[in-house]
């Protein structure tokens, strides 16, 4: 049961605020056990810091920071801080002051992400938490396709035993046409890149993984005249004739 109660807290004037509490244990008829949080708002009514009131095993507050670039962006995600005492659910003035006294020591304590400067705000990176994460960060990549990239499919739908049945085989075009296609790209934090591509209808048509440094794995997805996905061609299927042996041994159809 969650429900607004604020018989003992001491929460801060003069502050948007939202407050919760959840009655875990009853003794009798009193409560005995109870998990109580505060989340505190700005004045353009986006969340600035979460306190879960003495939710540590010491019984001190636990707070979690939040907080936004000069274009109101929220790209660092902050871990909750153990605070060194309990403000009873009052907002703490500085939540990230106790933070080397806590487990997490000197470690980065918050995930980031570098977003591109346009209007769309697409990430370039993402960097994870800890110190170890800092110089290997996610890579995100924005395209179209180029020449000789991405094979082009086709199907044909027929009616039979009162169901539907697709064929599949390439387009007389072979190839998809240069620009024609959203190329995404992510890079892990060990490098090696994933491709996906997309058609103008937000399908995905191709995931390309890399294998080692010279192999590539190509899963190609294939849809029907009615948008539906037909037929999933994994990699050992691609450079081969397709056929209806190839489709029924190796294919998802």
């Amino acid at each position: 049961m969650l429900l607004s109660y604020s018989a003992h807290a001491q929460l801060s004037t003069g502050e948007n605020y939202i407050q919760s509490k959840s009655y875990l244990d009853y003794n009798g008829t009193t409560p005995s056990k109870t998990s109580e949080t505060v989340q505190y708002f700005d004045g353009l009514g986006r969340p600035k810091q979460v306190v879960n009131v003495k939710a540590s095993p010491q019984g001190k507050d636990v707070v979690t920071h939040i907080e936004y670039d000069s274009f109101g962006r929220q790209v660092k995600d902050y871990l909750p801080v153990p605070q060194s005492g309990t403000l009873n659910g009052a907002l703490v003035p500085n939540p990230l002051g106790n933070v080397a006294n806590t487990p997490y020591g000197s470690e980065k304590i918050y995930s980031e992400k570098i977003l591109e400067n346009s209007p769309l705000d697409r990430i370039q990176q993402q960097i994870q938490v800890g110190n170890d994460w800092s110089t290997k960060p996610v890579k995100f990549g924005y395209e179209t396709n180029v020449l000789n990239e991405v094979y082009q499919h086709i199907t044909t739908t027929t009616w039979e035993n009162g169901a539907t049945k697709s064929s599949v085989a390439l387009s007389p075009a072979v190839l998809y046409a240069p620009g024609t296609l959203y190329k995404n790209t992510v890079t892990d934090e060990d490098g090696n890149p994933t491709l996906e591509f997309k058609n103008r209808k937000g399908q995905t048509l191709l995931v390309r993984r890399f294998v080692g440094t010279s192999m590539q794995a190509d899963t190609y997805y294939v849809y029907n005249e009615y948008d539906q996905l037909a037929f999933v061609i994994p990699p050992t299927a691609v450079q081969q004739p397709i056929t209806d042996v190839l489709l029924d041994d190796l294919c998802y159809q």
